[in-house]
């Protein structure tokens, strides 16, 4: 049975609003662009059933009591589709209850968290979380994965069946504002959360003329606020006012080496402002030396390439990444891969 008007379609997250992330972006898009088809989403999510905080990050709550509950809803919802986007209980479960009931699904690669690993426990974390990235994906009948280099990685892990699918971008970033403050000029900024593995702490050190901006929240936020005093620090910003403060930057720094696509690229990339980053999975797809960005491994050094970059050239390069051509491709994969599950 091909996917067409009426398809049933069931994602299902370990992480949904209020939480403000990547993954929750994509999956509000998709859902949306999908049911523009004429299709049924629904998200399994875990505000759906009683959770306890995670440890490490206490805003993100973890269903660890759903299984019988994500078991049924998989075995009555008559879905044509199951989709798993995360790694939490609720992925665990409904990967489970798949496997148990004899349907296929497919899943989504959105954190390179054997990175996490590392950065939080070392090199030995990292080889162990790669191991359970292998167990965990390859009874999926197909992996989607954002880019070229995630998709590489997972066939270097042994999964055989990996398919790219690019996302897209929201149409108010294609709209320049106008910033709400004045500050010297140039203008860095860092957009995504402050934690340990979006490594931060390269950009709020590094040497830079003019200001430092850091759009986000997360764990690290309070002590970072008080180690760097000189930086801004902005907090989480939504919609309207998020598209208003990334206009003030004249620089997007991405010092990150765990993202998988990192979607706040093609964000500032749509509003003309050039990214330095370095030449690791994500950026590398996506920035091209001299025309929307600089890859280095020194990120002033990129930082300060950047500056005289083109604005409309930035653009560009990201016109072709909408969410409709995302969802576009997101439903042609998974249609090239049924029938096809283990």
């Amino acid at each position: 049975m091909s996917l067409s008007p009426g398809s049933r379609i069931l994602f299902v997250t370990d992480t949904w609003r209020p939480q403000i992330n990547g993954v929750v972006t994509v999956i509000e898009h998709l859902k949306e662009e999908i049911e523009r088809r004429g299709m049924v989403v629904d998200v399994l999510d875990p505000s759906q059933f009683l959770t306890v905080p995670f440890p490490l990050y206490t805003e993100f709550r973890l269903a660890l009591f759903s299984w019988r509950n994500i078991r049924r809803r998989i075995k009555d919802g008559a879905y044509d589709e199951v989709n798993i986007h995360t790694y939490g209980p609720m992925a665990w479960y409904a990967r489970a209850a798949c496997i148990r009931l004899n349907k296929r699904f497919t899943m989504t690669f959105h954190n390179q968290i054997h990175l996490y690993a590392e950065v939080r426990f070392g090199t030995w974390a990292r080889k162990l979380v790669e191991k359970l990235i292998y167990y965990f994906y390859s009874p999926a009948a197909l992996t989607l994965v954002t880019t070229r280099s995630a998709q590489k990685q997972l066939l270097g892990f042994g999964l055989t069946r990996v398919s790219v699918w690019p996302l897209g971008v929201d149409k108010q970033f294609f709209t320049r504002g106008v910033c709400p403050r004045v500050f010297e000029k140039p203008v860095f900024v860092f957009l995504g959360r402050i934690a340990p593995e979006k490594n931060i702490e390269e950009f709020l050190s590094a040497e830079l003329p003019g200001t430092k901006i850091v759009i986000g929240d997360g764990p690290d936020k309070k002590k970072l606020e008080s180690q760097y005093p000189d930086v801004v620090f902005l907090g989480y910003q939504t919609r309207e006012r998020l598209v208003s403060w990334m206009c003030c930057a004249d620089v997007l720094v991405m010092p990150s080496r765990t993202d998988t696509f990192g979607l706040v690229i093609v964000e500032a990339l749509a509003l003309g402002i050039p990214v330095a980053a370095h030449s690791e999975t994500g950026p590398k797809d996506i920035i091209h030396n001299g025309v929307n960005g600089y890859l280095d491994e020194d990120i002033v050094r990129a930082a300060k390439q950047c500056l005289s970059l083109s604005p409309d050239r930035c653009r560009d390069s990201v016109k072709n990444y909408t969410w409709s051509k995302s969802a576009e491709t997101f439903l042609s994969v998974l249609q090239s891969a049924r029938g096809t599950a283990p």
